[in-house]
């Protein structure tokens, strides 16, 4: 009657079927209030790169193909923005394209000259220099890198990747649908350890929209078009 979804499931049960549920919420990380996480493009800081177009002709490195924030997103802006596909490096736009196989080799990539921009993710929120709240930066720091954000400079930012939805069946009986969401919600303020518990992560409900989980819900509609 009521669960929890990643956010790239519930795409692909909207577009099956925009009535089959009815958005609760969003999942919010308790610690950080984080309601998801971003791909961006990083570049050495010493470099003369500003913006994403200050990179053509230039070398670049993507993470794993299966990764949303470390390619499908990016990918998907890509190619709307220049063209072609990873494969014909979007039309030449860049001169190279690697995998590098995962977001901790493509920041090193960049750090150590390998690669002139590649994409990783984080929250977004919190303190820069700290690497944010979390993300590929603040293992890399905690790991040996302590200087790791003097060391790159972010010029491209995803939309919000957000945090899985709290759902409810929509064919539900409206009464009856009304007080679960109403039970749901009392449980996450009145007693929020069980919560935590039933939900299987330390966050909390607030309010969503599907505007919410558009960019998701465009990117599940590329790749069933065949579009990477």
């Amino acid at each position: 009657m009521v669960l929890s979804m990643s956010p790239a499931s519930f795409a692909s049960v909207y577009i099956k079927d925009p009535q089959a549920v009815d958005l609760v919420g969003i999942a919010v990380d308790d610690a950080d209030n984080s309601r998801g996480y971003h791909s961006v493009v990083i570049v050495k800081a010493d470099s003369p790169y500003k913006k994403l177009e200050d990179l053509k002709g230039k070398s670049f490195g993507f993470a794993d193909p299966d990764s949303t924030s470390g390619f499908l997103m990016p990918d998907h802006d890509f190619k709307k923005q220049f063209g072609g596909n990873a494969d014909n490096k979007y039309n030449g736009y860049f001169s190279n394209v690697t995998f590098s196989g995962g977001h901790e080799q493509d920041i090193l990539g960049v750090v150590n000259g390998q690669f002139d921009g590649a994409v990783t993710w984080t929250s977004m929120i919190g303190d820069y220099n700290s690497g944010y709240t979390s993300g590929a930066f603040t293992r890399l720091i905690r790991m040996d890198q302590p200087d790791l954000m003097k060391k790159i400079r972010i010029i491209w930012q995803s939309p919000l990747i957000p945090n899985g939805p709290i759902l409810v069946r929509s064919a539900l009986p409206a009464e009856f649908k009304t007080k679960l969401v109403a039970a749901i919600k009392k449980l996450d303020k009145e007693d929020h350890a069980c919560f935590v518990k039933a939900l299987g992560g330390k966050q909390h409900i607030e309010d969503t929209t599907l505007a919410e989980y558009q960019p998701v819900i465009d990117l599940k509609r590329a790749l069933a078009k065949g579009e990477r």
